[in-house]
């Protein structure tokens, strides 16, 4: 459960500054960092929870 609070408020730091680079750049460079930096985090917890569970049999 803790995973998934930290996952929330990853999105939540995601979304406003995209929200700020939106506005002092431009659109394009906040979705490329959104779609990067989403990524990233979905791949960061991916490895984390199969990592986990290999701790978990061993």
């Amino acid at each position: 459960m803790k995973k998934l609070f930290i996952a929330a408020s990853f999105m939540v730091i995601i979304i406003a500054v995209r929200m700020i680079l939106s506005v002092a750049f431009s659109e394009h460079v906040a979705e490329v960092f959104c779609k990067v930096s989403i990524s990233f985090l979905f791949f960061y917890f991916i490895c984390g929870l199969s990592k986990s569970k290999l701790k978990a049999t061993n």
